[in-house]
């Protein structure tokens, strides 16, 4: 008897190899964009850091007025009347 291999069998073997090849190949792509999503999240959790930060940054300036101010001159000026009234 000769061994030779039909092309049945020999398309079965190929399709047998190839299924668990192409299985890898999308568990890889799905581990991707998990990854892409990820650091997209992470970027948009930053920018939102510092956009707080900033905007709390500009809630303390108006909150308090600096040295040198006008406001902070009349502020001191009514701290200095008030101390001489007690």
């Amino acid at each position: 008897m000769q061994s030779t291999i039909t092309r049945r069998m020999f398309v079965t073997a190929l399709a047998t190899a190839a299924v668990p090849v192409i299985a890898r190949a999308a568990g890889q792509d799905d581990k991707d964009k998990k990854k892409e999503d990820a650091k997209k999240k992470t970027e948009e959790k930053k920018d939102d850091a510092k956009d707080k930060a900033k905007d709390a940054g500009d809630k303390a300036d108006e909150a308090v007025d600096r040295p040198g101010t006008e406001n902070a001159e009349d502020r001191r000026q009514d701290r200095r009347r008030d101390d001489g009234k007690n």
